[in-house]
């Protein structure tokens, strides 16, 4: 069997990490309200 030994261009797992340390950047000072706030808006 062989195996593709290209590199990859595209990255979804860092992308997936990225994205989750940006919002918890912004989020992690927050209390209850500001985050049901920042979650009814980003959605």
């Amino acid at each position: 069997m062989e195996t593709n030994k290209q590199q990859k261009d595209f990255d979804c797992v860092q992308m997936k990490n990225d994205i989750q340390a940006k919002i918890y950047a912004e989020i992690k000072d927050m209390d209850t309200a500001e985050l049901l706030s920042y979650f009814n808006k980003t959605m």
